[in-house]
């Protein structure tokens, strides 16, 4: 268990990798409709093809209870290392590294940012940023591949060795793979996400715990335009979250070759950090949703505002997540009871006959429906209050410049 004698002076540095130049692989479009489908982490108590959602088996949001002193276990044995991996409770260091392409890079750039300017962060962390433009797990599955190099010269960069790596964080997918029938496709995808995982096993001895993020909508791309990986368009986006979901169960279920316990384990604890997939403006049940300016020109790349809306989801998580604060804040993991009071941790507010809006300076706020319609928009200053009386019975997304929250319209 880490405690406060082991942190230290703070060590957390924000380490930007710049691939070399990228040429325009697609073209935005942003008048292409929503697929028409929910977000996995949406469908606690739903199926598609038969198959029931949500992040973990039987329809959880949140890890199975009688897996959670697992987890702890695993987590209590993330400590400071030195450079040879020895436990170092003085001097030590706990390496997280980010795994991915262009996307991911920028993500975990304004994740790491948000995270070193917390006050609360275990200041014995430190964050590696090893993502590379235009590299699918399928090249990164392989132990020699340049990705790999490049890794390790970002570690030596800040001083650091592959035997302090205890924490790895991953948003990849499969970039010329076009397959995307269900549930084929999202299972060959877990396949790949296993040999990934067991190359990050062989590259880091002492890897704890690999959290996985989903792709964001790609729906805005054009696909008769597009330059870019087959893999990296629309609909193969939506099953990379179910493809995360099916990699993890089999892990949780006890498949051969992927415990996470005892001295014969075979992987590190494999769990869910963000589900990023929403259905372009249609917004999830967290509020999330993915507007066409959230994205660059050619409908792939992340806008600076797209960025900053993951790496805030990325942050949010790992600053507020129980298992996760024994190594983010260096504090005691929650006990099993009371993380599993939080198994759906949603709330919905139901708003009367009058909605109140604020907003410290002045903003642009609008309303939409769960269809991603536009159903009211002004510019708002102070307490701003809307009569609800013209607004349909149903659920609605508020968005104030980048703020969103949802209400329900009884």
């Amino acid at each position: 268990m880490l405690s406060s004698r082991y942190i230290m002076k703070t060590r957390t540095l924000l380490l930007v990798v710049f691939a070399g130049t990228q040429i325009v692989v697609a073209q935005k479009d942003c008048s292409r409709p929503p697929l028409g489908r929910l977000p996995v982490s949406d469908m606690l108590n739903s199926t598609w093809n038969g198959i029931r959602g949500g992040l973990y088996p039987e329809g959880r949001a949140l890890p199975p209870p009688d897996k959670l002193s697992q987890y702890e276990t695993t987590i209590d044995a993330i400590e400071p290392r030195s450079l040879d991996g020895s436990i170092n409770p003085t001097d030590g260091r706990i390496v997280m590294i980010g795994v991915g392409a262009s996307n991911p890079r920028t993500e975990y750039n304004a994740f790491v940012a948000l995270a070193t300017s917390d006050p609360s962060l275990n200041t014995s962390l430190m964050f590696a940023n090893t993502c590379v433009g235009g590299q699918g797990v399928q090249k990164m599955n392989l132990p020699a591949d340049g990705y790999w190099k490049n890794a390790a010269n970002v570690l030596d960069s800040l001083g650091c060795s592959a035997a302090q790596v205890q924490l790895a964080w991953i948003e990849t997918d499969n970039t010329q793979n076009a397959d995307t029938t269900f549930p084929g496709a999202a299972q060959g995808l877990a396949d790949d996400l296993f040999t990934l995982c067991t190359t990050l096993q062989s590259l880091y001895p002492n890897l704890k715990v690999i959290y996985f993020s989903s792709r964001s909508y790609a729906g805005y791309i054009d696909p008769a335009a597009a330059l870019a990986g087959k893999g990296l368009l629309s609909p193969r986006d939506y099953l990379n979250g179910w493809a995360i979901k099916f990699l993890i169960e089999r892990q949780i279920v006890g498949t051969p070759g992927y415990a996470f316990t005892g001295v014969a384990a075979d992987l590190p604890a494999l769990m869910w950090c963000t589900d990023n997939w929403a259905d372009g403006t249609i917004p999830k049940l967290d509020g999330l949703f993915w507007h066409c300016d959230d994205f660059s020109g050619d409908g792939l790349h992340l806008s600076p505002l797209g960025e900053e809306k993951s790496g805030a989801r990325i942050h949010r998580f790992f600053s507020t997540d129980p298992i996760a604060q024994q190594w983010y804040h260096g504090q005691p993991t929650t006990s099993v009871a009371e993380y599993s009071t939080r198994d759906n941790p949603r709330t919905m507010y139901s708003v009367g006959p009058v909605l109140i809006l604020e907003s410290a300076t002045p903003a642009i706020a609008s309303i939409y429906n769960v269809q991603g319609e536009l159903a009211w928009t002004a510019s708002i200053e102070s307490t701003t209050q809307i009569p609800t009386s013209g607004f349909t019975p149903g659920l609605y997304l508020v968005r104030i410049g980048e703020r969103t929250s949802i209400f329900l319209r009884p």
